[in-house]
């Protein structure tokens, strides 16, 4: 099998030409990329290659479907960024170091004034071993379309299936902490620990997005919503590598993550799980875009996550998380090099020649 090192130059190359690709494709194949790369939002919600998505929504139903109750003031927590920061930091710890629990999954995308949903299973064992499975499946009545990412504690993989296009991607997370570490960067939580699913997610967030914290409701439950707008810095720096004069509409610049502040009275297991996760465009029409203060009622809803059915389970055993590479034609990319750069870190060239092995 061949080898692709993943190179970190400019990525919107490629999703402009996906997208022109794509405006020359039937109508039901277009439909099948535009979800592909919904579903591929969820696998990698925050990384810049998904910037023009072409997902969209109508306004109205974007407002009315936020579930999230207004914030009530005698139980809303200080909006500070220390404190969300300190929650995210919670959240994750929970996350990567709590016990085994598995969750079912619902993915609901706008596109084409249409309103596409699909479902999944996640799994992890926790505890600090970075082990975990999550896999969506979403059908756009033409096709059916499927993106599993899942761990085992050293290689990490994500395979997508669109309108039958396979695509594999690897990082190699057994090595992170000893090129990070080796290269004297501190982290508070390991760094392999932080690849993919809701983890990367989480971090992500704190890295890209100025957060705050309220209470809210989330169906008469108790939860913790941090807001995230995306921080100047990062909007210019993503401005830059596209190379575009305008803002791309469906890039994902406000983020809202519900998070259980109690447990579930049934299973006494949940808390500090997030439980829905939003990814909103910039304002339609605004006269400051970037501005923190603008209503989501001017923004698009591009894409919703949401984590159902929370329980606890024993930690499954850890061949559960290999993967099972049945597509011993396609060719992978390796992303290693991509996350250690995420710490300011550069390979060698002997370093990388390990990579390609």
């Amino acid at each position: 099998m061949k080898i692709d090192r993943h190179s970190p130059r400019n990525r919107f190359t490629a999703v402009k030409q996906s997208l022109a690709m794509i405006r020359d494709r039937p109508r039901r194949q277009r439909l099948a990329l535009i979800i592909g790369v919904g579903v591929g939002m969820l696998a990698t919600p925050f990384c810049h290659c998904h910037g023009e998505t072409p997902i969209t929504s109508d306004s109205g139903t974007a407002a009315e479907t936020s579930a999230v109750a207004k914030v009530n003031p005698r139980i809303s927590q200080p909006s500070s960024e220390p404190e969300a920061m300190h929650l995210l930091s919670q959240v994750l710890h929970m996350i990567v170091y709590g016990p085994a629990f598995d969750a079912k999954v619902r993915e609901t995308v706008w596109t084409n004034s249409r309103e596409v949903v699909g479902v999944g299973t996640y799994e992890q064992t926790g505890n600090g071993k970075g082990q975990f499975n999550l896999q969506v499946t979403m059908h756009d009545g033409g096709g059916k379309h499927h993106l599993q990412q899942i761990s085992d504690g050293r290689l990490a993989w994500t395979r997508s299936d669109i309108a039958g296009k396979v695509s594999l991607r690897r990082v190699d997370v057994g090595r992170l902490d000893e090129w990070i570490r080796g290269a004297e960067k501190s982290t508070t939580i390991s760094p392999r620990l932080l690849v993919g699913a809701w983890a990367e997610m989480l971090s992500t967030i704190a890295r890209d997005y100025h957060v705050q914290v309220d209470g809210a409701k989330l169906k008469q439950d108790p939860v913790w919503v941090i807001t995230g707008t995306l921080k100047q810095s990062r909007r210019k720096e993503i401005a830059a590598e596209s190379g575009r004069e305008e803002w791309p509409l469906l890039h994902p610049t406000r983020i809202r993550v519900a998070i259980r502040s109690t447990p579930d009275p049934d299973t006494d297991f949940g808390r500090l799980i997030p439980t829905r996760i939003e990814f909103w465009s910039d304002p339609v029409h605004a006269s400051d875009p970037s501005s923190a203060e603008t209503s989501l009622d001017a923004r698009r809803l591009i894409t919703l996550v949401e984590l159902y059915s929370i329980r606890p389970i024993s930690p499954p055993p850890p061949e559960r998380f290999r993967f099972e590479n049945q597509d011993a034609e396609v060719n992978f990319v390796n992303e290693t090099d991509r996350y250690i750069q995420l710490y300011g870190v550069r390979l060698t060239e002997r370093q990388r020649r390990q990579l390609r092995r």
